[in-house]
């Protein structure tokens, strides 16, 4: 399998636009927020354009990222001969960013689609390989529940002979991390408690929201009583007020096992690195609404090299970070107001 990490928004839709570009066959393209603005429009003429000349287009964007970021124009689009789904299932949210290529090329990780993001920092992945087989089939899932209805999509789902192509890349040493509670698969709550609860030497978390779920806490608290060393990187101030107050309250609270580190820069990856030797990015964050009601999509990998990519970056960030000290923190009188919130909220958030 060959990979190359994207470290910002503006870097991952470049090569995005690249890919679709090339394309030959089909271009698959789901996302929670796709906006289509002067910074992003290039993308989206090129997939109309690609549509037009006959080959199979289909985007997937979620009901509730659409209604509340998004612009793609579905008329225009299905003039074109391509597909919009919108991803609309109650309460359950499609925040997965996938991109497959000709069934050749996949990209996934935390990068949506809207000019105002093109300078965050962020971590997306472009792939090669047998994995590529698996976000293909993935992408299908969801293409269905979605409501679609190409027989070509779904005949990939009704011909896919997944478990020995997941056993090959078990020994690969890379595989997708597919997290869909709509469907009783919440594997994200599973993966966190045996690769924290496994930890040895240490653990890193990457991410733009960081309002753990009380279960987590508890298995990172053991975490750091059996001497493993827990750093957070959070963006000293997101897009999101809440996010902020939240952040606010937990770094003080929680100081005395986790290491925060805050960035001057807003960065919207999701990361979680075990023992520098086992690694994941993609599209989940540390609240309640990615364990409980989103769909996700993550990659988990233990290859050298991959690692050592991703180490490099972390150590970049870290150096740019400002880490938390509780004697610089002043509390304001209504912390316990916005605390007591935070805490009625967090099943939810």
């Amino acid at each position: 399998m060959k990979y190359k990490f994207y470290r910002t928004s503006e870097q991952a839709w470049h090569a995005m636009f690249e890919a679709v570009r090339e394309a030959k066959k089909t271009i698959y393209l789901e996302s929670f927020i796709l906006t289509d603005d002067p910074i992003t429009h290039h993308l989206f003429e090129t997939l109309k354009n690609k549509a037009r000349e006959g080959l199979r287009v289909k985007i997937i964007v979620d009901r509730v990222g659409h209604l509340w970021y998004g612009s793609v124009n579905k008329d225009d689009f299905e003039a074109a001969g391509a597909e919009v789904l919108f991803f609309n299932r109650w309460f359950y949210r499609s925040h997965r960013k996938i991109l497959v290529i000709d069934g050749a090329t996949a990209f996934l990780g935390g990068v949506n689609v809207r000019g105002e993001y093109a300078k965050w920092l962020d971590l997306h992945v472009r792939l090669t390989g047998l994995l590529v087989r698996s976000l293909l089939h993935s992408f299908c899932r969801v293409y269905a529940l979605a409501g679609g209805r190409d027989p070509a999509i779904l005949e990939i789902l009704r011909s896919a002979k997944i478990p020995k192509t997941r056993k090959v890349l078990y020994r690969a040493k890379s595989w997708l991390i597919e997290h869909s509670p709509i469907k009783g698969k919440g594997v994200l709550r599973d993966y966190y408690r045996k690769k924290c609860g496994e930890a040895k030497k240490n653990i890193i978390i990457v991410t733009p929201y960081f309002i753990p779920h009380r279960w987590l806490v508890r298995v990172l608290r053991a975490a750091a009583r059996r001497g493993v060393k827990i750093e957070v990187i959070i963006p000293s101030q997101t897009d999101t007020w809440l996010a902020d107050q939240a952040h606010r309250v937990f770094a003080p609270d929680f100081q005395d096992f986790i290491s925060f580190y805050f960035l001057p820069e807003m960065n919207h990856a999701k990361v979680l690195l075990i023992d520098e030797r086992e690694g994941m990015i993609g599209s989940n964050n540390l609240d309640a609404r990615s364990f409980d009601f989103n769909l996700e999509a993550s990659i988990s990998f233990q290859r050298k090299d991959m690692i050592g990519d991703l180490k490099t970056i972390l150590e970049t960030w870290k150096k740019a970070a400002i880490p938390f000290v509780a004697a610089a923190y002043k509390k304001r009188w209504y912390d316990f107001l916005i605390r007591a919130l935070v805490d009625i909220l967090r099943p939810i958030l």
